[in-house]
């Protein structure tokens, strides 16, 4: 398997730095919009990096798998996640996953699909590992929505916390995103904007 080289070297404090950038406000009326989500089941969580995400799903999940392509943040989020019951903590390749089919309830994705190459490969990796009644919930930082200052106080505080972009780097929309789920064979349940002066989309989509 190969080696995940850009963020991996800020595994050891990825959540301070994100809390920057995004602003730790926001990223808590993000974390309490997924808190609403119930009855999570079987979960597996790809992108999990260190492990921001995971302590908010398995409030409502019966086991979670955590995965990450960054042999570091896995590191991290094991340490970080350790003595929590039901969840494990693997690398795993989101375009090419070793779950038998149909082996989740829930899959989720937060700031995955707008940092790799050929995200919808990535989704139709994640319906073939759902049950027939399984949901996709995705969470994705963007700037659709947001004011020209807040955008571009965001774009400076990345560049200066992480530097230039990785390649495959995009912008993605609630519109963008939705019509991408729903080509790979998901429909939409829910498509909405959230937080203030920074943005995220957020989508919950059920395998049909």
């Amino acid at each position: 398997m190969e080696k995940e080289t850009y963020w991996s070297k800020f595994a050891d404090d990825l959540e301070e730095r994100t809390n920057y950038v995004v602003g730790k406000n926001d990223i808590e009326t993000i974390k309490t919009v997924l808190a609403e989500q119930k009855n999570l089941g079987k979960t597996l969580e790809l992108g999990c990096g260190n492990g921001t995400y995971s302590k908010v799903l398995i409030r409502e999940a019966d086991y979670l798998a955590a995965t990450d392509f960054s042999d570091e943040m896995v590191a991290v989020s094991k340490n970080r996640l350790k003595g929590i019951e039901n969840i494990s903590v693997e690398k795993a390749n989101c375009f090419n996953l070793s779950y038998p089919d149909s082996s989740f309830d829930t899959v989720f994705m937060a700031n995955l699909l707008h940092i790799i190459p050929e995200p919808e490969k990535a989704v139709t990796e994640a319906k073939t590992v759902l049950s027939k009644k399984g949901k996709l919930i995705v969470i994705s930082f963007t700037t659709e929505g947001m004011t020209f200052f807040s955008r571009l106080g965001m774009v400076y505080r990345y560049l200066k916390t992480y530097g230039k972009p990785p390649p495959a780097a995009q912008t993605l929309t609630v519109q963008k995103t939705s019509k991408m789920l729903e080509e790979c064979g998901f429909k939409i349940k829910e498509a909405k904007l959230v937080g203030n002066k920074s943005k995220a989309i957020f989508l919950r989509a059920a395998v049909y």
